[in-house]
């Protein structure tokens, strides 16, 4: 080998080396509980087999390779290969990301999640862009304007849906129950703040939708909940919705909790690093029913994030009953690490733990009543009126069966 091919080829293996060493000196200590440390043996072996693979791409693929390609490669796989809500991020999407990150001029209006090597929609938006162009949870993105989504960061996945107002993305999906592939196209647009709507349903019921959070939905819902309060005081039971609800921060759902829970525990999480363990609880002063009516929560598999942390301690705290499917556990706490040239890595330091101790973190929350389902072969209807949707029916006639109020100790 040449000296200065062999220079080359010495920076970059030390390049990758460093690399690789630096993430494996940072992971460990901010991994789940469950994951041991590597030994030192471990660590090297693994530095050797990374080396080694470099090499023999860089020197034997049919075609040259760009190494900074290549190293972006590698760094998305380890962090995807983490859980979907870590990520390896560029020089300059990690300046977009500290600029803000959801600031975008306009969007899609769904969340996803790079999971299994799928780009997959947990929820879709009410009312947005991606709902109205026939986007549902649970679809699976094949497609984005005409490539094939590889090797994507959830972060960067949802990058891809955001940009300038008026923007056209094509989509192709796949949706379970269908023999072939859906094209969609979708047309960004800025996002309207969240719709919370009430709706009186017979017999003193009140049904209550909450499609997200964001920093003013506690402010919303208490005026909302103070209005139902105060214009039918005979309130007999209330349903509140947080089916396809994935977007939100632990402290905005803390706030929020707090209208209904008071000063109890709302969620506590849990990292390696005792600075990552906390307990969080709600305000005495917030609270909006000194007795909350009998409550039942709608969820379903597009329930994630701030919603988990709500209905999580609305059935620990024996407040509400959860009506539907599984949650999805999707609610870790995220730290950004930057890295020496800029870029970063972002990653789940802690996980969400519920009041009585169920990690929600992975897990997600199962209801006691499990929501009717389609009967074989039938298809599901689509998207009822709320005085028809089969969920609400069934729990407003759980509701009428009698649950006792649930109050403050």
């Amino acid at each position: 080998m040449k000296s200065a091919g062999l220079a080359s080829f010495c920076r970059r293996r030390l390049a990758l080396l460093a690399l690789v060493a630096g993430l494996c000196l940072t992971l460990p200590a901010v991994g789940p509980p469950s994951v041991p440390a590597m030994s030192g043996s471990d660590s090297y072996e693994a530095l050797r087999l990374a080396s080694e693979a470099f090499h023999e791409i860089g020197q034997k693929y049919v075609q040259p390779t760009d190494e900074g390609e290549l190293m972006q490669g590698a760094l998305r796989g380890m962090m995807n290969a983490l859980d979907p809500d870590s990520s390896y991020l560029t020089p300059e999407e990690y300046r977009e990301f500290q600029r803000g990150g959801r600031s975008a001029p306009a969007e899609a209006g769904l969340e996803l999640i790079y999971k299994d090597h799928l780009l997959t929609a947990v929820s879709v938006l009410d009312h947005g862009p991606a709902a109205r162009a026939g986007l549902k949870p649970g679809d699976l993105i094949l497609k984005i304007n005409g490539q094939l989504v590889r090797n994507l960061t959830t972060q960067e996945g949802m990058r891809r849906f955001q940009g300038p107002p008026g923007t056209v993305i094509r989509v192709q999906v796949v949706r379970n129950g269908l023999p072939k592939p859906l094209d969609l196209s979708i047309t960004l647009e800025p996002l309207p703040p969240p719709r919370l709507s009430v709706h009186l349903l017979p017999g003193d019921y009140a049904y209550v939708r909450l499609p997200y959070f964001q920093d003013d939905t506690p402010a919303a819902l208490a005026g909302l909940l103070r209005d139902l309060k105060r214009q039918h005081p005979a309130l007999k039971g209330l349903i509140l919705d947080l089916r396809n609800n994935a977007r939100g921060s632990l402290e905005q759902a803390v706030r929020t909790a707090s209208l209904l829970v008071g000063d109890r525990e709302v969620v506590s999480t849990r990292g390696r690093r005792g600075t990552e363990s906390q307990v969080y609880r709600g305000k005495s002063q917030d609270v909006v029913f000194k007795t909350l009516p009998p409550t039942m929560v709608l969820v379903d598999q597009g329930t994630a994030r701030g919603a988990e942390i709500l209905s999580g301690a609305l059935q620990d705290h024996g407040l509400a009953t959860l009506l539907g499917d599984k949650t999805f556990g999707l609610c870790g706490i995220t730290r950004a690490f930057p890295l020496k040239d800029g870029a970063a890595v972002i990653m789940t330091v802690a996980a969400a733990y519920t009041p009585k101790g169920k990690k929600i973190t992975g897990n997600g929350l199962t209801p006691e009543v499990e929501g009717k389902k389609p009967a074989p072969g039938e298809p599901a209807p689509a998207p009822p009126s709320v005085d028809q949707d089969p969920w609400v029916i069934q729990a407003l006639e759980y509701l009428k069966r009698g649950a006792a109020p649930a109050k403050r100790s």
